[in-house]
């Protein structure tokens, strides 16, 4: 293929990717949205909730309270229940969209001789409670983001692995071998 044969398939790919990339954005949006509607109607109803307690309460209305109230609450358990949707659809979708982007600089790593990956810090590494400024890795190789429980970590040097964390790193193939076996792969 020629050079400017390269340039062309790729710029096509791109514009696919680009185009692909944008739908799913506009969805989210979409999704995000709808998901504040839902809260911003969700607000309304416990304020509409509230004033009706105060003002049945102030009025000795009690029988009335409760009637209001159950019909109230009834809205309410069905707008949570509309949010826990959405919110499962925004994660599903971001998700989706993360793992395109994971995929795209894969590829382009991997066109260099680089590589992604991610590792789980076994109990029995060397490198557990040790500061990652202490440790010495090869060259060609970064430490990208760590996940400890449900935290995610942007490590510096002063950050110190421990058993469990989700290590993301990236960089030259080889080099980035070297580190998961260090780290008790």
């Amino acid at each position: 293929m020629s050079f400017w044969e390269r340039i062309k398939t790729g710029l096509e790919e791109g514009l696919e990717t680009l185009s692909e990339k944008s739908v799913e954005w506009s969805k989210l949006v979409k999704l995000k949205w709808e998901r504040r509607s839902i809260q911003k109607e969700t607000l309304l109803e416990m304020v509409d909730l509230g004033g009706k307690v105060y003002e049945l309460h102030i009025q000795k209305k009690h029988e009335q309270l409760v009637e209001q109230s159950r019909e109230k609450i009834k809205n309410l358990t069905t707008l949570k229940k509309q949010l826990e949707d959405k919110d499962v659809e925004i994660q599903e979708l971001t998700d989706k969209i993360d793992k395109s982007q994971v995929k795209g600089l894969k590829k382009d790593l991997e066109m260099g001789d680089g590589t992604i990956e991610q590792i789980v810090i076994s109990e029995g590494s060397q490198l557990i409670d040790k500061k990652l400024m202490d440790i010495r890795f090869p060259k060609y190789v970064l430490v990208g983001t760590i996940v400890r429980g449900e935290n995610i970590l942007i490590p510096d040097g002063q950050t110190m692995f421990k058993n469990g964390d989700r290590v993301t790193l990236l960089g030259k193939k080889s080099d980035v071998e070297e580190v998961i076996k260090k780290l008790g792969q």
